[in-house]
């Protein structure tokens, strides 16, 4: 395996740097997967108050959002740190860079959201003021029933994956093979339920987490980065196209059930095509305003994974207390929702995440990273 391949070579490879034009589209692209999870979780969310589906969509379930984020995880930060696998280097200033990018501003919104659980026990399940579950929360250990922040049950792999990159830094060429190779080899056998091994690590949660299907999203997307350290593609545009009809299709299937499988994996093929062609994207090339836009809505992406589903919860129950549905109708409501909670979300970001993460960084001292835009 590529991965595999890139860790027996200590010397920094030739490489094709991402051009200007690449990584406002990589934002962009960040932003539009922020955006599509937002508007799923508002269509589920008009669906529990108003028994409404916004853009028929509530019953499709996961989006594929986080899946891309967890694929394009994989391809930035192999892009950036990729040549340094194997070199026995101090991965501490890795480490602390990718961890501020998630603790302190997750923290902050926890301890918002914290207080209303044991106020109104109603809004939780009963298990948001465990102490061990609040513990766990904090330090994103993975439980079986979440987080108190749900949406923030993805960063506990975040955190998974930033440890093993991490650690294959600090290794030598030789041990980092090795680990790769066990860590990504017991990841597949879970994931094709190959007898008696995945059936053994099923039986213990740790080593379900360790060996999740989740893992093989980063792995495809260092794999991906490796690829198109050599390869540009001049059909970039049929190549995003395709990748978009892709997630089209997908929750077209998982609407109405035209097959039979419905693997969230699924969403790697789509993503993949997507991040060939933003990969191959030229620099001399105009892009329209629009992706600009959602460039800085990428910028921000972090923050609107984090704290959507709060604005739209309170949202919600206040178009209830109004009435509003009933003068402007649930597709009105839910649009206005939509168009609250994108600039609510981006005010917390200017106001909150971004200097909390650029003043923490700066106290620390750590080295930054070559990528001018955060990884997660």
């Amino acid at each position: 395996m590529m991965i595999l391949m890139s860790i027996g070579s200590i010397h920094k490879p030739e490489e094709l740097s991402l051009n200007k034009n690449q990584k406002i589209v990589l934002q962009a692209s960040r932003g539009a997967a922020a955006f599509f999870v937002l508007l799923f979780h508002t269509s589920a969310m008009s669906f529990k108050y108003y028994q409404y589906d916004f853009l028929g969509v509530s019953s499709i379930g996961r989006s594929g959002g986080v899946d891309f984020f967890f694929l394009l995880t994989g391809f930035l930060l192999f892009h950036t740190y990729g040549h340094k696998i194997g070199t026995q280097m101090t991965a501490l200033p890795f480490l602390i860079n990718r961890l501020i990018r998630i603790y302190p501003f997750y923290w902050l919104i926890t301890l918002v959201v914290l207080p209303v659980y044991f106020f109104v026990p109603s809004f939780g399940y009963g298990y948001e003021t465990h102490k061990d579950t609040i513990m766990k929360s904090f330090l994103l250990l993975p439980q079986s029933h979440g987080p108190v922040l749900p949406v923030a049950w993805s960063l506990s792999y975040f955190v998974l994956f930033y440890l093993i990159f991490s650690l294959f830094m600090a290794l030598g060429k030789k041990p980092a093979f090795i680990i790769a190779s066990v860590w990504i080899g017991l990841t597949l056998c879970h994931f094709l339920r190959v007898p008696w091994i995945s059936a053994d690590i099923d039986r213990h949660f740790y080593l379900s987490f360790l060996f999740s299907d989740v893992n093989l999203e980063f792995i495809v997307g260092c794999l991906l980065a490796k690829w198109a350290e050599h390869h540009r593609n001049k059909h970039y545009r049929l190549l995003i196209a395709t990748g978009a009809l892709g997630f089209l299709l997908i929750w077209i299937n998982n609407k109405y059930q035209f097959a039979p499988f419905h693997n969230y994996l699924l969403y790697v093929i789509p993503a993949v095509f997507i991040l060939l062609g933003v990969s191959s994207v030229p620099e001399g090339l105009q892009l329209p305003r629009w992706v600009h836009t959602l460039s800085k809505l990428g910028n921000a992406s972090y923050t609107i994974l984090l704290t959507h589903l709060i604005f739209i919860s309170i949202l919600m129950k206040l178009s209830v207390a109004t009435h509003v549905a009933h003068y402007l109708g649930f597709l009105f409501t839910d649009v206005l929702i939509v168009a609250l909670v994108v600039p609510l979300c981006y005010i917390v970001y200017k106001l909150a995440e971004k200097p909390l993460a650029s003043g923490l960084k700066d106290a620390i001292k750590v080295s930054p990273s070559r990528s001018s835009k955060p990884i997660l």
